[in-house]
């Protein structure tokens, strides 16, 4: 049922940008994209919430890659020049959204598998135990 989530979840993420910045082309090629990255999300096991906020902040990154450019250039006169910033800030949004979502979801894995065998949970910086000194 969860890989229907994030296929779903990720087509319906690409449907609605596309949509937004090309009618139903945009919309029709948004949601062969964002499914795209839900199907590969599913097939790495990738958690269905990190995948579908992943996948959300990518197209963000996109549509707002090719809208700055839109707004930039006369209208329909540098289509190449809005497919190109919205494929750049689309690939940098996808490392820095996915970065972040990684690294939260390692956090909260160790914190669980600490609670789980009643350790403390871990910590960074200066804790109560510490001696530190600012």
């Amino acid at each position: 049922m969860t890989h229907w989530i994030t296929i779903g979840g990720g087509l319906i993420a690409g449907l609605l940008p596309g949509f937004l910045l090309a009618g139903p082309t945009g919309a029709t090629i948004g949601a062969v994209v964002g499914g795209s990255m839900g199907l590969i999300a599913d097939r790495v096991d990738v958690r269905p919430v990190v995948a579908i906020f992943v996948i959300v902040g990518t197209v963000t990154g996109a549509f707002v890659g090719a809208a700055i450019a839109a707004l930039l250039c006369q209208p329909s006169s540098c289509l190449g020049a809005e497919i190109a910033a919205g494929v750049v800030t689309g690939i940098g949004a996808l490392v820095g959204v996915g970065m972040i979502a990684a690294l939260t979801a390692r956090s909260f894995d160790e914190y669980q598998t600490a609670v789980a065998a009643n350790r403390p949970p871990p910590t960074t910086g200066c804790g109560p135990s510490d001696d530190c000194v600012e």
